[in-house]
């Protein structure tokens, strides 16, 4: 697979989490009492990574600002695809490369009709 074949899955593969941590987060934004931190899961680009970040809601919806941008766990990075842009003690944000745009902007479940 090319380098950028594997970029392009590795995007793929985040957006797939970011779109379970939207329905979540939409999810748990109708309860009566939102709750202070959500657990969603890292939307990093290792398949089998099943952890989970704690987030408050201005926290995720500030990382939903830019559909670039993805929270994950504090060193589950990939230099080759993505770049940090913000540490925290409970996540950290990526930015993904711009040879990717297209493909997280497309996949982006906020973008377009239906959107948020």
């Amino acid at each position: 697979m090319s380098s950028q074949g594997r970029r392009e899955r590795i995007a793929l593969n985040e957006s797939r989490f970011r779109e379970i941590n939207d329905r979540a987060k939409r999810d748990l934004g109708r309860l009566r009492h939102e709750p202070e931190l959500f657990e969603l899961v890292c939307e990093c680009a290792r398949v089998d990574c099943r952890a989970q970040v704690a987030l408050r809601g201005g926290e995720y919806e500030a990382v939903r600002s830019d559909p670039l941008l993805f929270a994950i766990v504090p060193g589950h990075e990939l230099p080759e695809a993505e770049d940090v842009v913000e540490r925290h003690d409970r996540y950290a944000v990526v930015r993904k490369h711009e040879n990717v745009r297209d493909i997280v902007e497309e996949t982006d479940p906020r973008a377009g009709p239906g959107g948020w």
